[in-house]
């Protein structure tokens, strides 16, 4: 039996973005031996790109209000169907048992976040990393697998080199501190 090239990080995820592209686009994130291997879909073609780990230079995770947003429309729906149902309509009673779920599953999902893998050539969003515990899950698997092919910088080496790239680039240092503007 010949051994998994690629293993699932993320299942199938709805891309963010303009609404009627995300109802039809996905995304997925798979692990592969050397690299992670992202796969765009909309139903009629699939973009794939591969991020070797010794290519990668950053994963940044930024918390979004995303879910603040949608908590907020869909307790207007609910408060709104809610209305409908004590003014006798039963469509109101039907479109709260509705809503309602979608209301509980956002919240039950977590935060939500947009994660950014960056090379020395891209900036690439990875739109299957849309909330926050899978995003952290993720890279505790995916760290390990970059120090490895890349070495780990201890902190000391990290900050002399941060230091040599600013003078090899004849930039001023930067001043803490309180600055004396008067001349």
């Amino acid at each position: 039996m010949s051994e998994k090239e690629y293993r699932r990080l993320t299942r199938l995820r709805r891309r963010s973005g303009r609404f009627f592209e995300g109802l039809v686009s996905y995304s997925s994130l798979w692990l592969g031996k050397d690299h992670l291997l992202s796969i765009d879909s909309n139903r009629l073609a699939e973009d794939y790109k591969r991020f070797y780990f010794r290519d990668i230079e950053a994963i940044t995770i930024v918390k979004t209000r995303r879910r603040e947003i949608w908590n907020l429309v869909l307790l207007f729906l609910l408060l709104l169907s809610g209305a409908f149902f004590l003014n006798g309509s039963t469509a109101g009673g039907v479109s709260a048992l509705i809503v309602g779920p979608f209301l509980l599953l956002n919240n039950a999902l977590g935060p939500t976040c947009t994660v950014y893998l960056r090379t020395a050539v891209q900036l690439e969003q990875l739109p299957s990393l849309s909330r926050l515990r899978r995003a952290h899950k993720t890279l505790a698997v995916v760290r390990p697998l970059i120090a490895a092919a890349q070495g780990q910088l201890a902190p000391e080496e990290a900050s002399l080199r941060i230091r040599e790239l600013f003078e090899s680039s004849g930039q001023k240092r930067v001043v803490t501190g309180p600055m004396n503007l008067s001349g």
